[in-house]
């Protein structure tokens, strides 16, 4: 639902990728598989598991997530333009999860092992993400905040160590009493204001002597950026609609002369026994998205 979420719970051990407090006993024994042919040649996969092991309270849980995306195979040249090959580019992310409730409130933690492999060199990095959760005890109402890639570079391609991709997010989920629908918002990026990045190239206008000029981005603008929305229409206990938007997407890719979708996703959820099938399509741009398909297996249930 707009790619970010930080506040929505479920039976559904992927969630816990997106906030590690997310992870509890219900997922316990669920295998999730999902797939997401990407741009170009590109693909991604993530493989999520919330092992049972015995003596494990009830409060308690762990989880294991692997996250692959593959951007093909690319054709070498040396400095003149002779070939010297085919080479692929991988960047990878493992990573295991311990969550823990206590009453209505949730917190978890993932320690995760990334990397990048690019033809012969490669870069190595020690992250983790912090979050926490409140259900609300008489109302269908979840908090989430979860503070995403805190850790250390341990090797990078060169003398230039990368930054790393820190985010700050704070999101709420909510279904009204008599309304088939649960509402979520989340709020990322909250540890800068201004994320707007103003392409020269395209925002831009004209002043009375005909230069270019570039546009300027409202301060209202700067806000909506920081903020995803998503709706689900559960329209039936096995079967919800999914809805989102995500404003920062829709700004960065959007081309203004075309209009578009951009920063808009749909998509559906089926459940059948013990299996779980999802598929959303995510707008980048006019013409241009992706598509994810995903299946939850619940081993433990027959």
């Amino acid at each position: 639902m707009g790619g970010v979420n930080a506040s929505l719970f479920g039976k559904d051990i992927n969630l816990h990728t997106a906030n590690p407090a997310l992870l509890d006993s219900s997922q316990r024994g669920q295998l999730g598989i999902n797939y997401s042919p990407y741009l170009a040649q590109s693909n991604f996969f993530t493989l999520n598991y919330a092992p049972k092991f015995k003596n494990t309270a009830e409060q308690s849980q762990w989880g294991i997530s692997l996250q692959n995306l593959n951007y093909g195979t690319f054709q070498g040249t040396d400095a003149v333009g002779n070939p010297t090959g085919e080479f692929s580019a991988n960047d990878f992310s493992l990573g295991v999860t311990h969550a823990r409730r206590l009453n209505n409130i949730s917190f978890g933690i993932t320690a995760k092992l990334v990397g990048s492999i690019l033809e012969s060199y490669n870069s190595m990095a020690i992250l983790t993400d912090w979050g926490g959760t409140f259900k609300h005890p008489k109302y269908d109402l979840n908090l989430g905040i979860v503070a995403k890639n805190i850790g250390f570079v341990v090797k990078s391609y060169g003398n230039i160590k990368p930054d790393i991709p820190f985010d700050l997010q704070i999101g709420a989920s909510f279904k009204p009493a008599h309304m088939p629908v649960r509402f979520s918002i989340t709020a990322h990026h909250l540890y800068v204001f201004d994320i707007a990045y103003n392409d020269p190239f395209f925002n831009y206008t004209f002043d009375n002597q005909g230069n270019k000029v570039p546009k300027k981005v409202s301060t209202a603008d700067k806000v909506l950026r920081h903020f995803v929305v998503g709706t689900e229409i559960l329209i039936h206990k096995n079967f919800h609609l999914l809805a989102g938007y995500n404003h920062l997407r829709h700004q960065e890719l959007t081309v203004n002369s075309l209009g578009g979708a951009g920063g808009f996703s749909f998509g559906a959820n089926l459940r059948i026994k013990q299996f779980g099938f999802s598929f959303s399509r995510s707008s980048l741009t006019t013409g241009k998205g992706y598509f994810t398909f995903s299946v939850l297996w619940d081993l433990l249930k027959r």
